[in-house]
C-alpha cells in the first residue's frame, strides 16, 4: 500500500476509536488518543468561545468521565474529510451523539449534532489528536418508551 493511504487509514482509526471508547466509557483510552499536551475545545450551540477546554491527560480524563452519567451512548460518525501534510493532518467529521439517561418516569434521549475539526500529528507510528474542536450545532431531548 502507499504511505498516504496507510496514514489515512490510521487517522480514520483514531477518529473511530474515540467514538467507540466514548460509548464504552473508556476515558483513559480516549485520552490516549491525544498528544501529551493535546487539548479539546467544546463549543455549545452558537457559542464563539469554548465552554470547556481540557488540556493534558488528567483534564481530558476528567472531562470524558462526564459520560458516566448516561446509561448508554451512541456516537454515529460520518466519513471524515482528511488532509495530510507530512506529519500533520486536519480532519473534519460530523457526529450524531445519542445519550440515554433514566428518570423515575421514563428514559430520555439527549441528542447532539456535533462537528469535529481536528488537528492530528504523527507520533511514532500513531496519529494522535493535538487539538480537537467539537462544535455542537443543535441538541434535542426526547422521552423514550422503556
Amino acid at each position: 500500500m502507499n504511505e498516504g493511504f496507510d496514514d489515512w487509514v490510521a487517522i480514520t482509526r483514531t477518529i473511530s476509536r474515540y467514538g467507540r471508547h466514548a460509548d464504552q466509557r473508556r476515558s483513559a483510552d480516549m485520552a490516549d488518543l491525544f498528544t501529551v499536551d493535546g487539548r479539546m475545545l467544546m463549543f455549545r450551540p452558537r457559542a464563539v468561545e469554548p465552554s470547556e477546554s481540557p488540556q493534558g491527560r488528567a483534564q481530558l480524563i476528567a472531562a470524558f468521565d462526564a459520560l458516566a452519567a448516561f446509561v448508554a451512548t451512541s456516537h454515529v460518525l460520518s466519513p471524515s474529510d482528511i488532509e495530510i501534510d507530512g506529519d500533520t493532518a486536519r480532519a473534519h467529521t460530523s457526529c450524531m451523539a445519542h445519550h440515554i439517561s433514566e428518570t423515575s418516569e421514563c428514559r430520555v434521549r439527549f441528542t447532539l449534532a456535533d462537528r469535529y475539526d481536528d488537528t492530528l500529528e504523527r507520533v511514532g507510528t500513531d496519529w494522535l489528536f493535538r487539538e480537537r474542536r467539537k462544535y455542537t450545532d443543535w441538541t434535542e431531548t426526547t422521552p423514550l418508551r422503556r
